[in-house]
């Protein structure tokens, strides 16, 4: 891994950008933000919730995810990541 390959802006923008377009796509209202890093992990850690006053659920997604969406790589693998994350925390 090169020393540009994490982290990057333009990985958070993107990742929060698809994960917007998926819960748009499962006409879930739900708040999205960006929690910071897992360095160790090489990981973009975001947070999801209903309302304000509920505290956030987080999901991690690795650098990697991000490289290939950026590459033009479909959005398959980010889906089934949100999917499974939005149904065990959002259903």
């Amino acid at each position: 891994m090169s020393v540009a390959s994490f982290p990057r802006a333009e990985h958070v923008a993107l990742l929060r950008q698809k994960i917007e377009e998926r819960l748009r796509e499962r006409n879930l209202s739900l708040e999205v933000t960006e929690r910071g890093l897992n360095q160790y992990r090489c990981q973009y850690r975001f947070g999801v919730r209903r309302q304000r006053t509920e505290e956030w659920t987080e999901i991690s997604i690795h650098f990697q995810v991000a490289e290939r969406l950026e590459t033009g790589q479909n959005d398959a693998e980010l889906n089934r990541m949100l999917d499974d994350f939005l149904d065990q925390h959002f259903s």
